[in-house]
């Protein structure tokens, strides 16, 4: 699972486990790629990652009532296990905040967050 400060660990804590705790002995590691490459290499390996890491080697994605993670599935909400990103600002933004705001929510952004394996907002 991710370190308990991780917004990834609170979340998953919520949908999958139903407000319990995790196991005492689940190891608490950095992030997504350290996650899936540990998984990856142990038979009896069980993880959390964002789809983006799903490519990894040897890790098996399953599904969840019935629906296998996808863009589509996603998009849908027809995948339970999935959690919107949100930028937040000080008050109006403005300047590059509003330059950088606009480029990620925007076509070529979006093309971006596709192309490394995110799920874009549209």
């Amino acid at each position: 699972t991710r370190n308990t400060s991780s917004g990834t660990y609170s979340d998953f804590k919520e949908l999958a486990m139903k407000k319990r705790d995790y196991a005492g002995g689940s190891q608490k590691m950095a992030g997504n790629e350290q996650i899936a490459a540990e998984v990856g290499k142990n038979p009896n390996g069980v993880g959390y990652v964002g789809m983006a890491y799903t490519k990894a080697g040897g890790i098996k994605v399953v599904s969840i009532d019935g629906a296998t993670p996808s863009v589509r599935s996603v998009q849908d909400h027809s995948y339970p296990y999935w959690r919107p990103t949100f930028y937040y600002t000080n008050g109006e933004p403005s300047g590059l905040a509003r330059q950088f705001l606009d480029y990620t929510i925007g076509s070529a952004g979006q093309k971006v967050v596709a192309q490394v394996g995110f799920v874009p907002i549209k």
